[in-house]
């Protein structure tokens, strides 16, 4: 049996060796090829290039500067010139000479010991010396003569009787190259060797020397290590007249060959003005077989093989860490690459130098254009997702309000555009859908419970409407769906009903079963066509889903789970009460400003609150009123739930305690009867909910210089248990700054009785219903009975509210007689202040 450690092992191996390993190598592989692709093309775009001839300049400019920055190379002393130069045709004559010229030549070297003489000179043509100079060579015996082939490819060579007379014949052929320099030499072409090769040979057999010699049937790469200035040399006339010792040629290699300008001439890396001629070329021969320094030439596949190790170096192994990492490093090792050939040729190796170079550079063009692809698919991408978040819902990945309005937009674009003729009328739906109390839902299971519930909400939806239709999250617990291209009115009706019936599940997030409701505004429109359900003066994106959301409203009040059709004094509903919520807020703004107090259309009204023993007004409730400059009083019923809805119920109810208490002061002051006065303040919930209010009411109190006593704090149940801690704790510490609270209607809370004894309060106001029911059934009268029983066994204060007659007053009496106080329109009615003044003045 296996234990549970090692069961655990076994499957988290399993698991990685199933799924994470596979995947790994799969995505290393992915990138692997990725980073040579750049190899790939540099290969492919290399080889066709190479066949067009691009890396011959470069390979060119390489010999050139490499024989020029190595400078020249020691000379070896067996090789000699015998330069037809320009002062010895001077002398001599026109050139070609005739024969016995170079007989005299030869009687001369005759006595020099000369180990082997090379003529770079054609005899291809009979002449009537040719006997006398056959004689002098065939009694010298150590001549090497020249033979060449002309365009047609006929053997030019010596006369016969000239030919063989000589040890040897080397053929004088030179190989330029594109520019005109000379860098390669055939060393055998149709088995006879080159002059240099035969010289070397004769000199070999002569001073019983043994010359390695490289392979014939392979070209000679010439290693040009001396100026022509620097290569020993005499003119030919300076030998003929004796002015040259014999020991200059003893047991030396002589070359005989013409030097004078525009006869012989080739470029040499070292010389192109004034430029070389050919028996410089067979010297630099023999010079580079002599002493065995010709250049020897890389093999390709090395090239090759370095070439693309370089260039997966640069792709595969260095990092890319910008657009120029590739590009830098193609060039960095471009130039590595350089510094090795340059010490190569030094060291009489020539390696090409394009292959590699244009590889790196290629790979790092590449790499470059990779770069900026990704970059380029980088930000395609970061653009998809900056406009699929612009448009969608980043929780539930429905659309958002932008996407909605713009495919409303487009719609509405195309009717105003296009006539009716040209584009088919079809219908839409605008269905907004709240759910209902969803605040509820986070505040008992948390947020991340809520958002996952309006992920399978968004899912719910997706299932109950059609494909073609939009859908939206709009922000908190609200979606909006388009409809569009609708039979009727009632096809999008039966998809609301539809989304009800699926919204009335159960759902079940993380072990929660979670049930919601939901409501549904419908707002319907038709486009490219008479519209029946707007004005054309009304179409608008924001206007349509406006009167939608109007609908959703409309629907929350009818109750949990309905569904609303707009019409169109939904709307004038909507705008009077927005124009309401305007006028409010400036009437609240000239309530702040100290400047404009003539101009104030907040009124308070009071109301008395009277002793049922003596009935002596004790206090007075302060009530605003608002002078509406064009629609006169409005009733509190009216404004009061716009401004608690819209924040606005603050500013306002601070006025109230400011201007109320300031009042009473004055009423203190200036009245005996009004000396021990109280006023009732009505406390909102939002106010009781700011963390400033004991600081606004002390501040108040402080301000007016009203003493704590006299100032009472009424404030309903529900507002207490919107969160119960903290009001307890601020009732706890006005209680302690001597600030009276009282509970206002009283009986009608959820949670009155529960509740009662933790909440700390000085009185309790009988909420108007009881009252009113004290003669209507026994029902009313014992309830009645039963909550002052509980205040008095609590001694709470109590004042009894909605006393409407006479038969009312006569029993509470009876019941509060000594501790109850009373509040009604049967006592007072709200009065101004110049009515409450009035009263304080009667004696």
């Amino acid at each position: 049996m296996r234990s549970p450690f090692s069961e655990f092992i076994s499957r988290l191996f399993s698991k990685l060796l199933t799924n994470h390993r596979p995947k790994r190598i799969q995505s290393r592989l992915a990138c692997l090829l990725f980073k040579a692709l750049p190899t790939i093309f540099a290969t492919i775009v290399l080889i066709p290039l190479l066949h067009l001839g691009i890396s011959q300049p470069i390979e060119f400019w390489a010999y050139n500067n490499f024989t020029n920055w190595r400078g020249d190379r020691p000379w070896d002393e067996r090789v000699v010139i015998i330069a037809i130069d320009d002062q010895s045709i001077s002398k001599v004559g026109r050139f070609p000479w005739s024969r016995d010229r170079y007989v005299q030549l030869l009687s001369k070297l005759e006595k020099t010991e000369a180990s082997a003489v090379g003529f770079d000179i054609l005899w291809s043509e009979a002449t009537p010396a040719d006997q006398q100079l056959a004689s002098a060579l065939a009694r010298y015996q150590k001549v090497v003569l020249a033979m060449a082939w002309d365009k047609s490819g006929k053997p030019l060579l010596p006369i016969t009787s000239i030919g063989n007379a000589s040890v040897a014949i080397g053929h004088i052929l030179k190989r330029e190259d594109a520019d005109g320099i000379v860098r390669q030499i055939d060393l055998q072409i149709q088995d006879i060797p080159t002059l240099g090769v035969a010289i070397l040979q004769a000199y070999d057999l002569t001073t019983a020397a043994v010359t390695l010699l490289p392979e014939l049937n392979q070209p000679l790469s010439i290693n040009w290590t001396k100026r022509i200035s620097g290569i020993p040399q005499v003119s030919f006339i300076d030998v003929i007249d004796g002015k040259v010792p014999a020991s200059s040629f003893q047991n030396k290699i002589v070359l005989v060959g013409v030097t004078a300008s525009g006869i012989d001439n080739l470029a040499t890396p070292f010389d192109r003005n004034p430029p070389a001629s050919g028996v410089h070329l067979h010297a630099m021969v023999l010079q580079n077989l002599l002493q065995k320094n010709s250049l020897t030439v890389a093999k390709p596949s090395y090239i090759w093989s370095f070439a693309l190790l370089g260039s997966l170096f640069i792709g595969l192994i260095l990092p890319r860490q910008n657009l120029w990492t590739g590009g830098i490093s193609a060039f960095a090792l471009s130039g590595i690459w350089l510094v090795i050939a340059f010490i190569a040729f030094t060291a009489n190796y020539l390696i090409d130098l394009a292959i590699p170079i244009l590889m790196f550079l290629l790979t790092g063009f590449a790499i470059a254009l990779q770069e900026r692809w990704q970059m380029y698919r980088s930000l395609k991408i970061a653009d998809a997702q900056i406009l699929y978040k612009s448009t969608h819902d980043h929780l539930t990945g429905l659309y958002n309000r932008t996407l909605i309005e713009n495919r409303l937009q487009n719609l509405l674009y195309s009717q105003n555009v296009s006539s009716q003729s040209e584009n088919r009328q079809h219908l839409i739906a605008i269905l907004w859908i709240n759910l209902d109390r969803f605040k509820n839902i986070n505040d008992t299971f948390g947020h991340p419970i809520g958002n996952l519930l309006l992920i399978e909400v968004s899912k719910c939806l997706q299932d109950s409407v059609p494909n073609t239709s939009s859908i939206a999250r709009f922000g908190g617990a609200e979606f909006v769906i388009l409809l569009e291209n609708l039979r009727n009115e009632q096809e999008a009706i039966a998809i609301g009903d539809r989304i009800q019936i699926n919204l009335q599940k159960t759902f079940k997030i993380n072990d929660h079963d979670i049930e919601i409701v939901a409501n549904i505004g419908i707002k319907f429109h038709l486009v490219n066509g008479f519209n029946s359900y707007d004005a054309p003066e009304t179409i608008s994106p924001e206007i349509l889903l406006r009167d939608a959301d109007t609908a959703m409203f409309y629907a929350k009040k009818l109750g949990n789970a309905c569904n609303k059709v707009f019409d169109i004094s939904m709307r004038e509903r909507v705008l009077e009460r927005l124009q309401l919520e305007k006028d409010l807020r400036k009437a609240v703004a000239l309530s702040q400003d100290p400047n404009n107090q003539d101009h104030q259309e907040f009124l308070i009204y009071y109301q008395p609150i009277l002793s049922l023993n003596d009935m002596q007004i004790v206090g007075l409730e302060a009530l605003i009123r608002w002078k509406h400059p064009e629609r006169g009083l409005i009733s509190p019923t009216q404004f009061i739930p716009l401004a608690e809805e819209t924040g606005l119920i603050i500013p306002i109810g601070d006025w109230i305690m400011r201007n109320a208490c300031l009042q009473i002061k004055s009423w203190h002051q200036r009245f005996t009867k009004a000396r021990d006065i109280t006023v009732s303040v009505n406390l909102s919930t939002k106010q009781l909910a700011q963390d400033d209010v004991l600081e606004k009411c002390l501040s108040i109190l402080q301000q007016t210089q009203l003493a704590p006593k006299h100032l009472k704090i009424e404030l309903t149940e529900s507002s207490i248990m919107e969160n119960p801690d903290f009001a307890v704790g601020i009732l706890n510490q006005m209680r302690q700054a001597g600030i009276h609270i009282y509970i206002d209607d009283f009986g009608t809370g959820y949670s009155s009785l529960a509740y009662l004894h933790k909440f700390p309060f000085d009185g309790l106001k009988i909420d108007r219903s009881f009252v009113n029911n004290i003669h209507a059934n026994t029902n009313g009268m014992e309830i009645l009975q039963a909550i002052i029983s509980l205040a008095q066994s609590v001694k709470a204060h109590i004042v009894a509210e909605g006393i409407e007659n006479l038969a009312q007053l006569n029993y509470l009496q009876d019941l509060l007689s000594e501790e109850g106080d009373g509040q009604g329109y049967f006592l007072f009615r709200p009065l101004d202040v110049a009515a409450i003044e009035a009263i304080f003045q009667t004696t």
